[in-house]
């Protein structure tokens, strides 16, 4: 598995953790093509994302500037990340994948929705930390990430040292308001690392 759509909750996770994705800048330019995407990648994926994604992204806490200690929610702005091929924008094509989304979206939100009948249609996987999502997506036979999952990934990949895992870890806490559930894969080891609040 190469290629994952990305839901909006999965990827405010890893914009708050920072250095996961990589900032717009921070690499000379994404290759154009999948393989070598998925080579340059911090995750050794492509992310993909839908539209609907896109606008379900409003916002996560940042310090706020003049009070550090102060969280305020501050806007994202995902036109970065996808005029530099971080994040690949895609929607809902054809007929087949028209009659996948009709049918997710009787039980999933319309971003839940669209990226698990693109992953469906396309033979990609799903991202998200949704359980019905993931509960859908398994039956269909669709690959789910969690974002636990894209974290340790990239964990692994960058060699990352205890103490960057921790602040990495605290930042989506922080910023995005996410702990995994208890019940989730990686949730030892994700708590494992992740120090006290």
């Amino acid at each position: 598995m190469k290629d994952v759509a990305l839901d909006a909750c999965c990827l405010i996770n890893l914009l708050a953790a920072g250095c996961v994705l990589p900032k717009p800048g921070d690499v000379e330019e994404v290759s154009k093509g999948a393989a070598g995407a998925s080579d340059s990648s911090p995750l050794g994926l492509v992310l993909h994302v839908p539209t609907v994604v896109t606008d379900e992204c409003y916002y996560m806490y940042q310090p706020d500037p003049d009070d550090p200690d102060r969280l305020v929610k501050t806007s994202i702005d995902l036109r970065p990340y996808l005029t530099g091929g971080i994040l690949r924008p895609c929607d809902v094509e054809g007929e087949a994948e028209s009659d996948l989304l009709v049918n997710y979206a009787t039980r999933l939100d319309d971003g839940e929705a669209s990226c698990l009948a693109v992953a469906k249609g396309r033979g990609w996987g799903l991202a998200t930390d949704d359980r019905l999502a993931a509960r859908m997506a398994i039956q269909e036979g669709v690959a789910v990430l969690t974002t636990a999952e894209l974290v340790k990934r990239w964990a692994k990949r960058a060699k990352a040292t205890d103490a960057a895992i921790a602040e990495i870890l605290t930042d989506i806490r922080r910023y995005a308001k996410f702990v995994p559930r208890a019940s989730s894969a990686e949730a030892a080891w994700w708590l494992a690392h992740l120090p006290p609040a």
